[in-house]
């Protein structure tokens, strides 16, 4: 989805850089907004997902710190691997987000195009 937003900038990035008369702002501002309303659909998914591992990763440091010895290394390992994850969509969820709000600055640049004609 990020290849996809950097693709959608670059794209809006040269049709403001070739400023042709001819552009219908009105309706690539249309456009872009259902774009935008696609990768915020996206975004929340993300959040939910990554909220989850976040979850998921202090309940099991909890665990760890309660557990018996005879749980340590499986919990050990299993937190390992959700704080990776964790950190892998925070990572993720972090660029989509400022890919977004690119895209809200773009709109707005399409807006103003659109009413200065």
């Amino acid at each position: 989805m990020i290849k996809e937003i950097r693709k959608c900038e670059k794209e809006l990035e040269r049709l403001l850089g070739e400023n042709s008369p001819d552009t219908g702002w009105d309706s690539e501002a249309k456009n872009l907004l259902i774009k935008i309303k696609f990768f915020q659909h996206e975004r929340l998914i993300h959040l939910i997902v990554t909220m989850t591992m976040s979850l998921l990763t202090i309940i099991t440091a909890f665990a760890l710190l309660t557990a018996g010895e005879a749980v340590l290394i499986p919990l050990m390992l299993l937190f390992a691997m959700l704080l990776a994850l964790t950190a892998a969509y925070l990572s993720h969820y972090f660029k989509l987000e400022n890919g977004v709000q690119k895209l809200y600055r773009y709109y707005f640049k399409l807006q103003e195009k659109s009413k200065n004609g």
